[in-house]
């Protein structure tokens, strides 16, 4: 159980980054091409700010992530699987 959360922590910092960029290309298809088209906005969803707080949650997480790896690293733990 121990392992299953230690890998969801190392990479769960994935999703809020996938998350990130998914929202910036629907901000690109909903609001840019609609006024590079000459139309208004059809959505007011705050695309931009929501992308910067998924981008900034994932940099924070990956940031917790190395620190972490970096410790256990330091401290000479065996990064290498329990046996059991």
């Amino acid at each position: 159980m121990k392992r299953i959360l230690i890998a969801i922590f190392s990479a769960g910092w994935l999703l809020p980054l996938w998350m990130s960029a998914s929202v910036m290309f629907q901000f690109l298809s909903a609001e840019v091409l609609p006024r590079l088209a000459g139309q208004g906005p059809i959505n007011t969803f705050p695309y931009v700010q929501f992308s910067e707080q998924a981008f900034t949650a994932a940099s924070i997480w990956l940031g917790a992530v190395i620190m972490y790896w970096a410790w256990r690293a330091s401290k000479g733990d065996s990064l290498a699987p329990e046996t059991t």
